[in-house]
């Protein structure tokens, strides 16, 4: 018998006698994927396995290089505690002065719901967490929905949000569905830009790295009781834009990865492109020592992460602002999304797409020095809108002046002017990047394929912020009513099931979307057509204006 042979004879002896005796070796539940036992928790009605490796760890000389499947599983494996967050970059929150908000409300806010954070950073960081009804196995076909957690493609982990919620709730509903997190790379770890990615193959890792985890999902899942034929992708901000680009990404092709999509608050903006962001690859390679060397990319591979951790933490600010993001490539993203939109290469599946009513005010607060409309014009014509005439500025200011009534927080009335025209820059930044890209989307895709659309009213009593961006998550992870929608739709492919308010699709004819608010009717269904003017203007301006 040969030595592999009688290696994976053990392994399955092993396994054999750990599942007909569970008990000997641990409490918790256990699944087994190829030759290799996990072992997870139960807590409540929900089975949990964490910090599964879904790819060859980049580490060593698999930094900077393509997502590759795992190895057959082999042995026995803890699934109950997270793995490591991944390498990024710790961002600072803005500096308004001592008469500016106090963030704290929001802080409390979103650690209230959010608290399972943990600091242990490194590369072998690509994992999955599932939380899955208890009980569940093989055959049972249950739904899956995948987060992708928010971040900025710089920041952010899965482990900070508790899927069990969900899954809790689903199993009260009478709709069990399965819930599955990764961590994909992050900053110059998943967006590597300049020639020499490309070069390489490396740009856009981090949606390589998603990309591959649903092929983990597809391969896996039902030995979870998963249906790999129902996924639903869900996503918030940097998450939202993903799943945008995952629908994107070949051609439209979803290669059965996926069956469904829910967008919170983020959706492609117009792209650098890789060549643009050299300076960004360049600085990277300058702070880390490696301007020498004859080869720049496979020195960042070799160098200790640490170093490579202080050289991406001191590319000055405004290199950094736009440094790590999706670019272009040629490859993964073919083009311009807005392009791929208007050429139909988008994936034809049920989805969601979703705002808050305030986005933009957590922007807002980056820019206290814009405090003459002579800076704002200056801000409109360098960064939100990059080569807008002074004639369409006009333009945009007449739709949106600076009149604190009129602003974001919007319909509070002249509360919430933290600094001289932050609701105006909150109003216009929130339309453009948010609400307007909302409507393109729709406006390109309902007719295709099934959506629906929600604005988020929750929490407008937050100091300055109002019902920022992420404000409705809380109201998901609740849980709260926004739940049960998305548990009927991870279901169903349809956000109704019959009971509580019709939830309409948003078509071109007739833009409806649900309106969710405090007070003692939380749900109400409205017209998409506020700020309408002032959202095709701006939209127009970014079409003509790309990268």
């Amino acid at each position: 018998m040969s030595k592999t042979m009688c290696s994976t004879l053990l392994t399955l002896i092993t396994i054999i006698s750990l599942l007909i005796c569970p008990a000997s070796t641990s409490k918790g539940p256990s699944v087994v994927l190829d030759q290799g036992l996990f072992i997870g928790r139960t807590s409540g009605n929900t089975e949990t396995y964490f910090g599964i490796p879904y790819v060859k760890q980049p580490v060593g000389n698999l930094r900077f290089r393509q997502p590759e499947p795992p190895e057959p599983y082999e042995g026995i494996y803890n699934a109950t505690e997270f793995g490591p967050i991944c390498p990024q970059v710790f961002e600072s929150t803005p500096s308004i002065g001592p008469e500016g908000l106090d963030q704290q409300a929001l802080i409390d806010l979103l650690l209230s719901v959010f608290s399972n954070v943990q600091d242990n950073v490194a590369e072998d960081c690509l994992r999955v967490n599932l939380w899955v009804p208890q009980g569940s196995r093989e055959g049972e076909n249950l739904p899956v929905v995948v987060w992708i957690h928010p971040g900025a493609f710089v920041s952010g982990t899965s482990s900070s949000y508790d899927g069990g919620v969900i899954v809790e709730r689903s199993i009260a509903n009478g709709q069990p569905i399965i819930f599955v997190s990764l961590n994909y790379r992050l900053a110059a770890f998943g967006f590597l830009p300049g020639r020499e990615a490309k070069k390489a193959g490396i740009t856009n890792l981090g949606l390589r790295d998603q990309r591959q985890g649903l092929q983990w999902i597809q391969r896996y899942i039902q030995s979870f009781g998963g249906d790999p034929r129902r996924v639903t992708l869900w996503g918030l901000n940097s998450g939202s834009i993903s799943a945008a680009l995952q629908m994107l990404n070949n051609g439209g092709n979803a290669e059965g990865l996926f069956s469904g999509a829910v967008m919170q608050s983020g959706f492609p903006l117009p792209l650098n492109n890789y060549t643009q962001l050299q300076d960004t690859y360049d600085a990277l390679v300058s702070n880390a020592g490696c301007m020498g060397s004859l080869d720049t990319l496979e020195c960042l591979r070799r160098i200790p992460l640490d170093t490579l951790m202080v050289a991406m933490q001191t590319i000055p600010p405004e290199t950094l602002d736009e440094g790590w993001e999706v670019t272009v490539d040629g490859d993964f993203i073919l083009e311009q999304p807005t392009a791929l939109l208007t050429q139909g290469n988008v994936a034809q599946v049920p989805y969601i797409i979703a705002d808050t009513d305030d986005e933009g005010t957590e922007t807002a607060l980056y820019f206290p020095e814009i405090d003459t409309e002579e800076a704002v014009r200056d801000w409109i014509a360098t960064q939100a809108l990059p080569g807008a005439s002074d004639a369409a500025i006009s333009q945009i200011l007449a739709l949106y002046p600076d009149d604190p009534a009129e602003g974001s927080p919007f319909n509070t009335g002249n509360t919430n002017q933290i600094f001289p025209h932050f609701k105006q820059i909150a109003a216009i930044e929130g339309d453009l990047e948010f609400h307007g890209l909302r409507r393109f989307f729709l406006n390109h895709t309902s007719n295709l394929q099934p959506s629906w659309s929600w604005v988020s009213q929750l929490y407008k009593d937050l100091p300055g912020i109002g019902a920022g961006t992420s404000t409705d998550l809380v109201n998901l992870f609740g849980p709260g009513e926004l739940t049960d929608y998305l548990i009927n739709f991870v279901a169903h492919g349809d956000p109704n099931n019959g009971t509580g308010l019709f939830w309409p699709r948003w078509t071109a004819t007739s833009p409806q979307v649900l309106v969710i608010a405090n007070g003692s009717t939380p749900l109400t269904i409205a017209n998409d057509t506020f700020r309408e003017e002032g959202t095709n203007l701006l939209i127009s301006l970014l079409l003509e204006n790309p990268q």
